[in-house]
């Protein structure tokens, strides 16, 4: 009995332990998943503080010093137990109600029990306690029981008395707890019902509660499906989206439960049906719009547009994708809906209306569009291969349309196109190839690591040179070359780069001409460099080499030009000739006229045309030429020498050639190698008699012959420039000089005839030729003609007497000595005269002799010639002295006495003495001149003649007195 007693103690207080637990604590109940219902017991205010609990009682015991002992938890059995076996016992009404209501639920849990395991009329026990409780008034938890029956005869399968009960909690206990559920709870018995209003109105009010609320979401998706029932599908779409907000508030789907995801999928459901009774993607959008595009209105769109595609709506479908595209072109599901659209026109069988979306697609999420920018690498991604796929496509259909436009426009004939008559104009032609280079520049942008890159690049640049936008076509194509080198026909992308800038220097403005010409030269240095095995790269190095020198950059093109000989041995003669030019004009200007020569030498047996040939030869002769001159400015005579006249082994008939033949002659000259430099010029003279450098080679050839004393020579080529020299000077000087160096080499004959050629025919200047016939007077004294001598001493004496006032020294003395020889003959002549008898008669003859000769002498006199006027002086009174003899030395008549004979003697005296007095006058007044200091040898000799004629005045001798008695 002990035992028994200790046990129902100790089962009661365990009881009592739960009860406060479950009095004090949340939830006691778990909530069962929507539909049933799910709650938990709500605590009575008035309940928990009306005194000390059992709890706060025993809280304020004292602490006892208990052992430590394990707690044996009691099952739900021995709880009901201890409960049933205080229920109705305990002194307070309050009390006893509590522990009714907790085994009341405690009968509920076991009722769930029974019901999962199939037994009949689970609930009643439950029910029926709780009817008890609130059958007895001033219960503290009407409204908690309430909901718990209404709840147990819903799990019951009573409706209408579960709706009775909510009805009674609704309207008895509005701000109860369990207001929100109860709602909820009748509405879904109302819609069970078809009576959608009604339920619409608890819905509804669930639903203002806010998300808070536990039967938010289900609220919200039924009031939807009352509002679709009653046709209102605007209203419905509201609700069903709020649904959708609200699972898809925190993430994506795959965050959700089996339940949620469900609910979800059946939400989505009933809008696309709404949306089929209204205005389908147009309705669903604006619906987005005000909902500030959710960020799961894709799964909307997408729902709806398989919906669309599962009724075979096709065009529908696509307008969903379509919409969402358009009123969400940034959002990062964009691609996705635009690859949807595009699939659905494949499956659809709509091929004709899948290349314009493609391209739609491209400009709208390529590298150029404004989604591109907008979003990061991450997004990209998920669509870059769809992309890349849409790119090759579109741009190889564009490439083969721009290819071949008018092949195009008979298949669109075909499909009954009316443009089979139109051709393509050469714009329409462009503006097709850049839509490819287009295609093309994107696939390269967007896919810079793709294998066919290079292949792209190559494409691109293609297409803008049909579309003669060669600039960019350069630019694509050398980066072929530069980036892919190792690409199959980056060869060919080099060449066509080339030929792009070949058109952009063509059509270059004058102030980028040299900008682009530099350019292309690169290009082609690059490709032959680049591709030394083309076939094209020696004639693209020499293009490369030939416009270089062309710019100036000599040094550059001479490297290239000795670049193309050495690595291409066997290459054409045309561009052997183009390199071994620019090797000759540049080593030409670098003073190596040597390498020059051998480069035009070998250029010239290439073969040329007649125009090419006389250019290159007139570069070899100058090579030649240069390097005479190089040698002469090094002073190497005989290397000089040697070529300039090779000049001519080229072409003697070349200006050069002539000109080197003269600058050789100029050469041995200067080093006073006159003979040879003689024999030269006579050379040149003989070769080229007509040019204008001819022209003076007598006269200087004649000096030459001068100076090697070559004087028969001189002589010659003075006697031609007499006669052939153009300026009269000239011949006349070179008359004169033939003359004078005839009378050098005594070839008196050949003297003679030069200076009478040039007494009778230069009067000027007069003096030259008064010394030409005072030569012939000479040469003629040396040839003994005396009578031609006279001739040119009148010839001199009439000259002087012409000249007037160019009278010089040397004029007069020459005429002086003319008229001296003229004196002379007359005094001859005077003296021939004998005096014989009769005297008379003789004497006659010889005083007009005599006055003949004093004419002479006193015409030498006039002259005022110092040595002639003594001289005429002396022979005047040498005369007078003479006739004086002569008169005395005359014969004496035979018939005469001797008286008469002395008669006749003293008659004689008296006729020679005045003309003896005469002839000493005659002498003193030349000796007077000797005191003015004139003595020559007529005053000396009119001396000695007044010595001997008055020798006691003029022929004393003068005392000589020894050195020693002038001393003393």
């Amino acid at each position: 009995m002990v035992v028994k007693a200790a046990q129902a103690k100790r089962a009661l207080l365990l009881a009592l332990t739960a009860f406060i637990a479950g009095c004090s604590g949340g939830p006691s109940l778990p909530m069962p998943s929507l539909p049933f219902f799910g709650g938990s017991e709500a605590q009575d205010p008035e309940f928990v503080h009306r005194g000390p609990t059992l709890g706060e009682s025993l809280g304020q015991l004292p602490e006892l010093d208990i052992p430590e002992v394990e707690a044996i938890k009691p099952s739900r059995a021995d709880v009901m137990a201890a409960y049933n076996r205080v229920y109705g016992k305990l002194p307070s009404l309050r009390t006893n109600q509590a522990v009714g209501k907790r085994l009341a639920d405690l009968h509920m849990e076991v009722g769930e029990n029974l019901d999962i395991a199939g037994e009949a009329q689970p609930y009643d026990q439950a029910i029926s306690l709780y009817e008890s409780l609130l059958s007895k008034g001033n219960l503290q938890q009407a409204d908690e029981v309430l909901y718990q029956l209404a709840r147990a005869h819903d799990l019951a399968g009573n409706g209408d008395r579960a709706l009775d009960y909510l009805d009674r909690l609704i309207g008895e206990y509005p701000l109860s707890e369990y207001i929100g559920e109860g709602r909820f709870r009748r509405a879904e018995i109302r819609f069970s019902a078809e009576n959608f209003r009604a339920a619409a109105e608890d819905y509804a009010y669930v639903v203002e509660l806010g998300g808070q609320s536990p039967y938010y979401r289900n609220a919200s998706y039924m009031l939807g499906w009352t509002q679709f029932k009653r046709s209102r599908f605007a209203e419905g779409l509201e609700n069903f989206f709020n649904v959708v907000d609200y699972l898809l508030l925190e993430g994506e789907t795959q965050s959700l439960d089996a339940i949620n995801t469900e609910l979800l999928e059946d939400t989505f459901r009933v809008v696309t049906l709404a949306l089929a009774y209204l205005d389908g993607p147009l309705t669903l959008a604006e619906e987005m719009r005000q909902r500030a595009r959710p960020h799961w209105q894709y799964l909307a769109y997408e729902r709806l547009a398989a919906d669309y595609f599962d009724k075979s709506r096709f065009l529908d479908s696509v307008q969903t994708w379509q919409t969402f595209v358009e009123h969400n072109s940034l959002d990062a599901r964009a691609p996705g809906a635009h690859i949807g659209m595009i699939q659905t026109l494949i499956d659809a069988g709509f091929p004709s209306d899948v290349l314009p979306k493609k391209e739609e697609f491209i400009l709208r999420y390529g590298v150029y569009s404004e989604f591109w920018q907008h979003h990061p690498s991450q997004v990209r991604e998920t669509y870059l291969p769809t992309l890349h796929d849409y790119l090759t496509e579109i741009a190889t259909l564009a490439h083969a349309k721009a290819q071949n436009p008018e092949g195009h426009l008979l298949k669109a004939s075909a499909r009954g196109s009316k443009r089979d008559k139109r051709k393509i104009s050469d714009e329409q032609r462009r503006e097709l190839f850049l839509s490819a280079a287009g295609w093309y520049d994107q696939i390269v942008i967007t896919f810079p690591d793709d294998p066919r890159t290079a292949e792209y690049l190559l494409l691109l640049g293609e297409s803008y040179a049909e579309a003669a936008e060669h600039g960019r076509a350069v630019a694509a194509l050398q980066r072929v070359v530069r980036e892919y080198p190792t690409y199959d026909l980056a060869h060919e992308a080099g060449y066509a780069a080339i030929l792009g800038l070949h058109e952009l220097v063509s059509s270059a403005a004058a102030d980028e001409l040299e900008l682009w010409q530099r350019l292309k030269i690169d290009a082609q240095i690059e490709f032959a460099l680049m591709f030394p095995g083309d076939s094209r790269a020696p004639a693209v190095q020499a293009d490369a080499a030939n416009a270089l020198f062309g710019l100036g950059h000599a040094s550059e093109a001479l490297d290239l030009a000795d670049n193309l000989l050495a690595e291409w041995p066997d290459v054409t003669d045309d561009l052997r000739r183009t390199a071994l030019l620019i090797i000759g004009h540049v080593r030409f200007a670098e003073l190596e006229y040597a390498v020059a020569e051998q480069a035009y030498r070998q250029v010239a047996e290439l073969g040329l045309r007649e125009d090419q040939a006389l250019k290159v030869r007139e570069r070899l002769l100058a090579s030649i030429y240069k390097q005479g001159e190089a040698a002469e400015a090094e002073g190497l005579v005989d290397a000089a020498v040697a070529h300039y006249l090779r000049i001519a082994e080229v072409d003697m008939a070349a200006e050069l050639a002539i000109q080197g033949h003269f600058d050789a002659v100029a050469m041995l000259e200067g080093a006073q190698r006159a003979v040879e430099a003689a024999k030269l010029l006579s050379s040149f003279r003989k070769t080229y008699p007509d040019h204008q450098l001819a022209a003076g080679i007598d006269l200087r050839l004649a000096s030459m012959y001068e100076q090697t004393e070559n004087w028969s020579a001189a002589a010659l080529e003075y006697v031609g420039l007499s006669k052939h020299a153009a300026e009269q000077d000239v011949r006349r000087q070179s008359l004169y000089r033939a003359a004078e160096i005839y009378l050098q080499q005594e070839d008196l004959l050949n003297a003679i005839e030069n200076f009478r050629d040039y007494a009778h025919t230069y009067k000027q200047p007069l003096d030259l030729r008064l010394e030409a016939m005072h030569h012939m007077d000479e040469l003629y004294q040396r040839t003994d003609e005396p009578d031609k001598r006279r001739f040119w001493l009148k010839k001199k004496i009439a000259l002087h007497q012409e000249m007037g006032d160019q009278v010089t020294g040397r004029s007069r003395w020459l005429a002086a000595n003319a008229q001296a020889v003229f004196a002379e003959d007359e005094k001859s002549a005077f003296a021939a005269i004998r005096l014989g008898h009769p005297l008379k008669r003789s004497l006659k003859k010889k005083q007009k002799a005599l006055r003949r000769t004093l004419k002479a002498y006193e015409t030498l006199a006039a002259y005022e010639v110092a040595e002639f006027t003594t001289a005429s002086t002396y022979e005047i009174a040498d005369l007078y002295s003479v006739l004086s003899k002569s008169i005395m030395k005359s014969d004496r008549p035979r018939d005469l006495s001797e008286l008469e004979l002395a008669q006749y003697e003293i008659l004689l005296e008296e006729q020679a003495f005045p003309f003896e007095e005469q002839a000493i006058d005659l002498h003193a007044i030349n000796m007077r001149r000797a005191w003015d200091g004139l003595y020559d040898e007529w005053v000396r000799r009119s001396y000695t003649e007044l010595a001997r004629l008055m020798p006691g005045r003029f022929d004393k001798r003068e005392a000589e007195v020894s050195y020693a008695q002038s001393i003393h």
